[in-house]
């Protein structure tokens, strides 16, 4: 996880650099979450999307009963949406350049946008989303100006007809912008501003260790900065010569298994003294810790949201192992989610050996109209090492260590080359060092391009509609 640093200058004009942005920072930062806060209130966002519903309305209303109050409304309307839309537009604005600064931020002589997968994708998506807002903005001021214009002149009149009708078409322009933009993702008010932008595009097949590699792939490019240093740090505390990443898996499991209330605060209390000295743990209580055991509940909760796959497939791994058979000896399970979106998706695989094997095995996965179609991953044998902190505790507790500890679980990104709402199969299949067949698995998956069921199928009729125009045409 650590990373070179290879921008080499001079530490004092570096800390000079790094000092003046951070204070950059601070000052953006504070008006971003102004007016952040005052965006996201629950009261202005309902009066953003009912404004956004009432204009294409009022102006309905105009036309049809061609009556100048209706007009006045309309006019009152585009007015009140225009100071309404011009709050998100600034915290937008204030979003791109603070986000721009957190991630061209220089640390030990390397900036994090040389250094870290991510960061033009985060910049891209704030600059879309101003763009967004500029559109609403502008069509509201264009759309006041046009119903003004109207309401000053007899509606009976082409010209007022014909101006009547772009009011409509702008009307219609805010409603689709406002549905987009509400749902947006953007810059949070917390420690982690750029965390729910970040998406993973660069991580490992083999998760190993499983939820140490999947925060990290989730954190974002400042974060992602912080976590290296915090890493480092909290090495110093770690007891019996283990790793760091050793000792924060297991904090990270007994974290998730006291959020679904299988152990109690003690008992997770107690794990934690196991992995840490006295006074690493009583560090990861205090609120100053960059990642204190609250921070690192709110990044395992981010995994979950995002991830929910892999957590369904170690509970039924967990109730499957109380009741398993001994002739069961290979386990293999897999999670694919029953949609894709925009023919990607995340395929989650669990698979543990014989228990007196040590050998290597293999994972062959066939993707049907998939790319690519065939994957063969080799896995080296399990090892049986028992770590600190992991035995000794309730019968939950050791069941869902041995889940882990003594199975591969792989993370593979599926993507097909289709689009629209088709099924997709995919089946894994778990093999011996011999190239046997031990176990197979068919899972299935519909495509789906993010715009719903409805929206999909109207793009779609329209498509064979043109391509039979097209052929009767060259016919």
């Amino acid at each position: 996880m650590d990373l070179p640093t290879p921008y080499a200058e001079s530490e004092q004009q570096q800390s000079s650099i790094s000092s003046a942005m951070e204070r950059r920072i601070l000052s953006r930062d504070k008006w971003r979450g102004r007016w952040t806060n005052l965006t996201t209130n629950p009261l202005l966002r309902f009066t953003r999307y009912a404004l956004a519903f009432a204009l294409p309305a009022s102006i309905v209303a105009a036309s049809t009963f061609l009556d100048s109050d209706f007009l006045s409304i309309s006019r009152i309307m585009w007015l009140a949406s225009i100071t309404m839309f011009i709050p998100p537009l600034i915290a937008s604005s204030y979003a791109r350049m603070a986000a721009k600064d957190r991630l061209e931020l220089r640390r030990e002589g390397f900036s994090l946008r040389e250094s870290y997968v991510g960061v033009d994708r985060i910049l891209n998506q704030l600059e879309e989303n101003k763009l967004r807002e500029r559109t609403r903005v502008s069509s509201a001021i264009v759309g006041f100006i046009l119903a003004s214009i109207v309401s000053s002149a007899p509606l009976q009149q082409d010209l007022s007809l014909t101006l009547l009708g772009l009011t409509a078409i702008l009307s219609i322009v805010i409603l689709l912008a406002t549905l987009s933009i509400e749902k947006q993702k953007s810059m949070d008010t917390g420690n982690t501003p750029l965390l729910k932008l970040h998406t993973p595009s660069l991580h490992d097949t083999l998760a190993e260790p499983l939820l140490v590699d999947l925060v990290y792939a989730h954190l974002d490019p400042e974060t992602s900065s912080r976590w290296n240093i915090w890493m480092e740090k909290i090495s110093k505390g770690v007891r019996r010569q283990q790793q760091s990443e050793d000792a924060i898996e297991t904090i990270l499991r007994a974290i998730y298994l006291s959020m679904v209330g299988e152990i109690d605060q003690n008992e997770k209390d107690k794990i934690c003294t196991e992995v840490l000295n006295t006074r690493s743990v009583e560090r990861l209580r205090e609120n100053q810790e960059p990642f204190n055991l609250a921070e690192l509940e709110k990044l395992l909760t981010h995994v979950i949201e995002r991830k929910p796959g892999l957590f369904r497939l170690l509970s039924r791994t967990m109730q499957r192992a109380s009741r398993i058979r001994k002739s069961e000896t290979w386990t293999l399970d897999a999670d694919l989610p029953p949609r894709a979106m925009h023919g990607e998706s995340d395929l989650f695989v669990l698979a543990s050996p014989d228990q007196n094997s040590s050998k290597p095995f293999e994972i062959d996965i066939i993707t049907v109209e998939g790319e690519p179609e065939i994957q063969i991953i080799r896995l080296p044998p399990i090892g049986r090492s028992v770590r600190p902190g992991r035995t000794g505790g309730t019968d939950v507790w050791n069941r869902f260590n041995a889940t882990i500890d003594n199975s591969h679980i792989l993370w593979i990104g599926m993507a097909w080359n289709k689009s629209g709402h088709e099924g997709r199969s995919v089946q894994v299949n778990l093999l011996t060092e011999n190239e046997t067949t031990v176990k197979s698995l068919v899972l299935w998956t519909i495509m789906e391009d993010g715009d719903g069921f409805i929206f999909s199928t109207i793009r779609n009729a329209v498509k064979e509609v043109y391509s039979m125009i097209t052929r009767t045409i060259i016919r």
